[in-house]
């Protein structure tokens, strides 16, 4: 390989992402993480793909569980992605937010502007991660969003107020 990994990771940091965040619930207790590695496989049958590291509590409860709900973010949910992401914080990031159990029993951010509910089809092993292909069950979609997105380590937004509502 041309390139060391500090600078796959610094060109992969100029690549924009649309920011999520991936929900499961099993047996009461509940997981929730952001991420960008989030993208749409099919629309049939309608299956989308996240990668997952397989060292955290995320992946495990979503393989115990088998169910995942892909939550789109907007610009106002940008404090919410930090928690979720591992920036410092009191308590639970769930209580920052306003939720309700998704048809899947994951949780779905009620004020999302899309939510894809999924069951999880496959979970293949690519080493430090796993390719998590969700089997979409389910689409809750509140409206036109300013979409949350990541670029060279920040967040921004973009203004899709062009978008014709579905």
């Amino acid at each position: 390989m041309n390139g060391s990994p500090d600078m796959f990771r610094n060109a992969m940091r100029l690549f924009v992402g649309g920011v999520t965040l991936l929900t499961t619930a099993d047996g009461g207790a509940r997981r929730g993480m952001t991420a960008t590695a989030v993208c749409s496989l099919s629309a049939a049958p309608p299956r989308l793909l996240a990668c997952v590291n397989v060292s955290g509590a995320m992946f495990r409860m979503m393989e115990s569980s088998r169910v995942l709900t892909v939550n789109l973010l907007g610009a106002e949910h940008e404090t919410l992605a930090a928690h979720f992401g591992g920036a410092p914080h009191d308590g639970d990031p769930f209580a920052k937010a306003d939720w309700a159990e998704g048809s899947n029993g994951a949780p779905r951010l009620v004020d999302a502007p899309a939510a894809f509910e999924c069951a999880i089809a496959e979970l293949i092993d690519a080493g430090t991660h796993a390719i998590v292909i969700g089997e979409v069950r389910n689409v809750v979609v509140a409206g036109v969003a300013r979409p949350l997105i990541h670029v060279n380590g920040r967040f921004a937004h973009v203004d899709a107020t062009d978008h014709v509502p579905l």
